[in-house]
């Protein structure tokens, strides 16, 4: 009788380190095939811009499609021709966008009791004060290189 409630015991315990071995195991593949960035934590890396991001994505385009190095030049130089674009589009579209943007808050909190209407109010400032916080100022280029 004891013995078998000592096979049962070491059983649990084999199938835990099996389960912790797994874990690490996923953990370990994920981090270095599947997200290889996600060791880097934003504590460790400092905040990301979108030029960060972007030469980022060309990494992860460039590695998935086997660009070699004049192709990668190519395509960088393409993105840099197109940025004042975008930008300019951005510039043009915003301030729609925020207008729609708060047309659609007002509806929403028309249909609020006042206790919802608070915590709504103080969501999205919540929200947008994250969202303040994460952004570079509006007068840096944010495009701009560390240099």
């Amino acid at each position: 009788m004891i013995a078998r409630a000592v096979q049962g015991k070491i059983l649990v315990f084999v199938i835990f380190l099996i389960g912790i071995a797994t874990g690490v195991l996923a953990t370990n593949l994920y981090t270095t095939r599947v997200n290889p960035t996600a060791d880097s934590t934003p504590e460790n890396r400092g905040p990301r811009t979108p030029r960060d991001r972007e030469g980022d994505d060309l990494s992860r385009m460039a590695k998935y499609l086997g660009l070699d190095q004049a192709q990668q030049e190519q395509i960088r130089k393409i993105l840099e021709e197109t940025r004042s674009e975008y930008r300019q589009l951005q510039d043009q579209t915003q301030p729609q966008f925020k207008a729609l943007q708060e047309r659609n808050r007002e509806k929403i909190r028309a249909v609020l009791t006042e206790e919802q209407r608070r915590k709504s109010d103080a969501f999205w400032e919540s929200r947008n004060k994250r969202d303040r916080d994460r952004r570079p100022p509006r007068s840096q280029d944010r495009y701009k290189d560390k240099n």
